[in-house]
């Protein structure tokens, strides 16, 4: 019989694996910086990156005890697409600072990848990430910190009048009731005690159309006697993962908050400027930065809302220094609703369009400078309703004055604030619903000696005195908030 072979299909055989190979290596290789044509970077700038991994890093509890101070240099490649891959530790500061550097550079999935020859390449590239303790009195079980004889947060033990107890857990969290001692000589005394809850909730998703309406959670609160929400209250997701860190003073929001997606990036930064403004950062799931706004919450100003920047999710911008075309979320009748329209100067400009996430019109409404000049709301069936403004906030009947004279005949003076000698603000917040009712009413912000269940006596009292708010002509819902004040005389 003959014998066969076949050294030609062979031959052909060897040169394409060799010649796969050599794809496989060639699209394999990460380039330094100076080997490319233009180095990889961070869309927006390093600076937003900075702000990013700043917003982000998260000090490891035992670390913060120990107060570690360092820097964790590390290595990563910048894909082709834009993303981070292959992140590793360079130079160690220790195990925990390690694993938390490499986790949230790893989150930066932003970046203006590398080209070579015209065409994007990966790259190679380093990045220092600082660690340093916060100056609180940080202990295996327990955060301490110390305040004046104001009630000023001071890191001087040796000048504290009072001392701030909170037990924790081993992430840091609270886990246990907090306890306020005040000094008696070189000892301190127990003085107060707050109370330490563990409760269910469910979230509203009011940002992000890519998200469910609504997800199941639980946070972790702290409340004075008063039932008045103290020191950072933290929400997480049912999986344990961090959904929220809000610290509060007398109920109301202060300092900083961070409200996070799941993959434990920041999804929006409210920073405080002043007791009436914040900064609002809002950021897509792979650390794109989405918008810069400002909201005013002070009387002196209509305009609230202050749209600065906003990119889309490749990082091009859509509005600048607050004009060009810009998109928000929000809810309506519990529903998720895009609006978009051109903005100038921040204010709203030509046609406005609502549409919720089906895709359904909800409104069309025209600007000018700002001015409102005509709406058109849509329900499902395709009816149209013609409103003449946008919307009006809820007004007691006859005015602020008549408010002022309403309050000054009804509010009787605590007897025991008036032998204390207490006055202050009170603050109360309350729903003020499509009737003119008022509901659910609460204490946001008390003085106590009675002061606090006077208030809220009085601001029930204004029920059904109410012109209800409204919203493209319906009537709606409004929280509002109330500060009452006590003075003695």
């Amino acid at each position: 019989m003959p014998k066969f072979s076949y050294p030609p299909m062979k031959r052909c055989f060897y040169i394409l694996f060799l010649l796969s190979m050599s794809l496989a290596v060639r699209a394999q290789t990460a380039y330094k910086d100076f080997e490319v044509d233009s180095a990889a970077r961070p869309i927006g700038g390093i600076a937003l990156l900075e702000k990013f991994i700043d917003v982000n890093l998260r000090m490891p509890y035992p670390a913060e005890v120990s107060r570690i101070k360092g820097i964790v240099i590390l290595s990563g490649v910048v894909e082709p697409n834009g993303t981070v891959s292959e992140v590793k530790t360079l130079r160690s500061l220790r195990p925990d600072c390690d694993r938390e550097a490499m986790r949230v550079l790893s989150l930066f999935n932003a970046w203006k990848p590398a080209l070579k020859g015209g065409q994007p390449v990966r790259q190679q590239f380093t990045y220092p990430v600082r660690f340093a303790p916060t100056g609180l009195d940080y202990k295996q079980d327990r955060v301490s910190r110390y305040f004046d004889d104001k009630a000023l947060l001071i890191t001087d033990e040796s000048k504290a009048s009072y001392l701030l107890d909170t037990p924790v857990d081993t992430l840091g969290y609270p886990n246990g009731d907090p306890i306020i001692y005040r000094k008696s000589g070189k000892n301190w005394k127990e003085f107060d005690r707050y109370q330490f809850k563990k409760a269910p909730f469910t979230y509203h998703n009011d940002h992000d159309p890519a998200l469910p309406d609504s997800v199941e959670a639980y946070r972790l609160q702290t409340f004075d006697k008063k039932g008045i929400v103290q020191e950072t209250q933290y929400s997480f997701f049912a999986d344990g993962s961090l959904l929220s860190v809000e610290p509060h003073s007398d109920g109301l929001g202060s300092r900083s908050s961070l409200y996070y997606y799941r993959n434990g990036t920041v999804k929006r930064l409210e920073e405080s400027i002043d007791e009436k403004k914040t900064q609002e950062w809002l950021w897509y799931p792979n650390g794109q930065l989405r918008q810069i706004a400002l909201r005013d919450l002070s009387a002196e100003t209509s305009i609230h809302f202050q749209l600065i920047s906003q990119f889309d999710s490749t990082g091009h911008p859509t509005v600048i220094k607050g004009t060009g075309q810009a998109t928000y979320a929000s809810r309506s009748n519990g529903k998720l609703l895009l609006e978009s329209g051109a903005l100038k100067n921040s204010l709203k400009d030509g046609e406005w369009i609502g549409r919720f996430r089906n895709d359904q019109l909800a409104y069309r409404e025209t600007y000018e400078n700002g001015k409102f000049l005509t709406g058109k709301l849509y329900n499902e069936k395709g009816d149209v309703m013609t409103y003449d403004e946008p919307e009006k906030q809820p007004e007691f009947k006859g005015g602020m004055s008549a408010l002022g004279r309403f309050l000054g005949s009804t509010i009787r003076y605590p007897v025991e604030a008036s032998r204390a000698r207490v006055q202050g603000r009170v603050v109360i917040g309350f729903v003020i619903d499509t009737e003119g009712n008022v509901e659910d009413v609460k204490v946001m912000k008390g003085i106590g000696y009675g002061a606090d269940e006077e208030a809220v006596r009085v601001v029930k009292a204004t029920s059904g005195k109410w012109t209800p708010g409204i919203q493209r002509g319906r009537k709606v819902k409004v929280k509002y908030t109330m500060p009452i004040n006590f003075a003695y005389q």
